[in-house]
């Protein structure tokens, strides 16, 4: 895509990011705080809505290791 949009000089990267998510509830106030989950957790209520993080908590705490997504690094020029 790169070459594509016509740039030059293209280093790609990927690579795993420690972005300080180590505990199953910061996972899952992440994920539930995407936009696609807003009208549903609306809809279900503040109570229900904790029960449901709460318990999704509980259930991937045995397998738990720290979040570190797969970030693509993207370094290029315009041609002169």
């Amino acid at each position: 895509m790169a070459h594509a949009a016509g740039l030059a000089d293209i280093v790609v990267e990927e690579r795993s990011v420690d972005v300080g998510v180590t505990e199953p509830e910061q996972l899952v106030s992440y994920r539930l705080g995407q936009p696609l989950f807003a009208s549903w957790l609306d809809s279900i209520g503040p109570r229900r809505a904790q029960r449901i993080a709460s318990l999704a908590a509980d259930v991937i705490r045995p397998i738990m290791r720290p979040y570190r997504p797969t970030v693509v690094f993207l370094a290029a020029s315009t041609p002169a």
